[in-house]
């Protein structure tokens, strides 16, 4: 397969962000959040009434952006939470309320041991490495971490939607990525994890795509005939010509 560029998901693809499941982690980030104000002793509710108040907040937000695909950033959803709970501390409650409810997900991510080396093998054949990733976090806790997984030289770029404003599928994000990777969109490959976001969608705007194989994604069955799946990252590399 003669392919230029690459472009990567995050999650799951290159880092693994589930070693605790999405939907126990952020009830472990809200209960951090929590107890941060408990610790400040802000009058908070009962963790029961604020914990059901957060699940109806985020909710709404998923909802909204599951039909928009305008992707929805978990501070703005915060924020409303605190106005419910009739806690005011301006702009800089929330973000020290945040920086306690990330500390759940930071201490759970780990990467996956063929990243480093099939990334470097690809600089060294020439290709071009993009980001592309859905997230509902501030982009610079998403940096922060390319830091101290030594992920940040690799890429040509970084997208993240919380900051590009869509998320995958939507179209844009993807041909923002083929623009700044300046490469016929013939030569660029997507590789990700998920059906829809790493595959339908960039094969709607004529990428080449991959899935790297995730036990428990919501795959079709029978697949597409020509999918390839990847068992791992390394496998990758027999699928590239140098």
């Amino acid at each position: 397969m003669k392919i230029d560029g690459i472009l990567f998901d995050l999650g799951s693809t290159l880092i693994e962000n589930e070693n605790i499941p999405w939907p126990e982690l952020h009830l472990l980030c809200l209960k951090a959040g929590y107890q941060f104000l408990r610790k400040e002793n802000y009058p908070v509710p009962p963790l029961e009434n604020f914990t059901d108040s957060y699940l109806n907040i985020r909710r709404h937000f998923r909802d909204r952006a599951g039909i928009s695909l305008q992707e929805w950033v978990v501070t703005d959803a915060i924020k409303e939470l605190l106005q419910t709970a009739g806690l005011d501390g301006g702009p800089g409650l929330a973000a020290e309320f945040f920086e306690a409810y990330y500390q759940p997900v930071a201490e759970q991510l780990t990467i996956f041991d063929d990243t480093l080396p099939v990334l470097a093998e690809l600089r060294k054949q020439g290709k071009k490495l993009g980001l592309i990733s859905n997230t509902i976090f501030p982009e610079n806790y998403h940096q922060r971490e390319l830091g101290r997984f030594g992920l940040q030289g690799f890429f040509d770029f970084t997208i993240f939607s919380s900051s590009f404003g869509f998320r995958k599928p939507h179209a844009s994000i993807y041909l923002k990525g083929i623009e700044l990777l300046e490469l016929p969109t013939g030569n660029v490959l997507f590789v990700g994890d998920r059906y829809i976001e790493d595959y339908i969608g960039p094969r709607a705007v004529g990428l080449r795509a991959m899935i790297k194989f995730r036990e428990g994604r919501d795959y079709p069955d029978p697949m597409p005939s020509g999918l390839i799946f990847l068992k791992t990252l390394s496998e990758l590399l027999h699928y590239i010509q140098d």
